[in-house]
């Protein structure tokens, strides 16, 4: 609980924190003695593919769903309206929903380890999965009865300046970015994720190797995860000492210009207002998520958003509101998807959305390839 006084201090230092989106929390600390990594397993076995274009298609000729603060439940008391909003189970979101892109805020506690929330406290706190363990943990379930799916793309935002302060047990972690990549590996097996250096290959950086050869085929992808860092300040800073092109590193991060040697992914909040710097970073090749909505927004303009966001080029449509709610008619739906489809900037003429993803018939394949 944040006393009295640290409320009011949390209520005045708001504004600046919102347009992030909200969060709760998550354990799981991850931390091992050997340094060892586990180089575990790629997918289930999953008989021959479903999809006819799975070599010819690349991840930047899909366009999919994501949510923001992925995580989130509406609190009983609301402190912003920009919090009012629910999200369901990640594996739900999965499933039902057609989310293929999630963000995840991370804060560390001092002895429950790695937490997934969005401000501490009574501020907004509300979380689906608490423990980074439980989040990374249900969505490898999911994951691992569904291993056609596309490539599942998770944001990864620190928090730890943000209200931790004012909780003793709350510690930053800008230097400890190793730990939090062993535990991620403590529940995702590392040949099921998708890293920087497996993008960059021989080049020398991350946009001449996307330059050169572009993104894999989604063939290459299904059933695995790409994990990305949302910062790009102090956090990004440290990540990338002595790794300027993520050399070694798990994650991607989030860019500033295709020209940066890390340059692979972008999240732009904007991209109707940021058009011209989502079709520049969509022609060098590099995946972008784009924010689309967020609680309490009008619905006309939500629903322009993800229009033009989608015209754009933007690869991942980030939602909170991925499905129907009550008392609004709008909620995003990629338009023609399954759930994803076609970037019209960039598939080719013979991709449909159901050579995207079309999970009903993946499964019916993969059962008949186990009788």
């Amino acid at each position: 609980m944040i006393a009295a006084p640290l409320l009011a201090l949390a209520a005045l230092t708001l504004p600046a924190l919102l347009a992030c989106g909200p969060a709760p929390k998550g354990a799981g600390d991850g931390n091992t003695d050997s340094g060892a990594i586990d180089t575990g397993a790629g997918p289930p076995a999953r008989g021959p593919s479903p999809y006819s274009l799975d070599e010819v298609l690349r991840l930047t000729d899909a366009q999919a769903l994501g949510t923001h603060n992925s995580y989130h439940r509406r609190s009983d008391r609301i402190v912003d309206p920009s919090h009012d909003y629910d999200h369901a189970p990640l594996d739900v979101q999965l499933e039902e929903q057609g989310v293929r892109q999630f963000e995840l805020d991370l804060h560390l506690h001092a002895s429950l380890g790695w937490q997934v929330f969005h401000l501490p406290g009574d501020v907004d706190e509300g979380t689906t999965c608490l423990a980074l363990a439980d989040c990374l943990g249900t969505i490898l379930a999911w994951s691992d009865q569904n291993p056609w799916h596309l490539p599942l793309t998770i944001w990864l935002e620190p928090k730890d300046e943000d209200l931790d302060w004012a909780i003793p047990e709350l510690e930053p972690f800008v230097d400890r970015h190793d730990e939090l990549e062993r535990a991620i590996l403590d529940v995702i097996p590392a040949a099921r994720i998708f890293t920087p250096d497996e993008l960059r290959g021989a080049h020398p950086d991350l946009p001449t190797a996307l330059a050169a050869e572009g993104w894999p085929t989604l063939g290459a992808l299904r059933g695995r995860f790409l994990f990305a860092m949302l910062d790009s300040d102090k956090h990004r800073a440290a990540y990338l000492a002595g790794a300027p092109a993520l050399e070694g590193r798990l994650m991607f991060v989030d860019a500033d210009t295709p020209a940066d040697p890390f340059a692979a992914t972008f999240k732009i909040n904007n991209a109707v207002a940021d058009a011209a710097l989502v079709a520049e970073v969509a022609a060098a090749g590099m995946l972008v998520t784009s924010n689309i909505d967020g609680a309490g927004s009008d619905e006309a303009e939500a629903q322009a958003s993800l229009d033009g966001s989608l015209a754009a080029g933007a690869h991942l449509l980030s939602t909170d509101y991925p499905a129907p709610v009550p008392e609004r008619a709008y909620f995003a739906q990629i338009p023609g998807g399954t759930p994803a489809r076609c970037s019209p900037l960039t598939a080719p003429a013979e991709c449909t959305p159901n050579e995207i993803e079309d999970l009903a018939r993946a499964r019916a394949l993969a059962a008949e390839a186990s009788r």
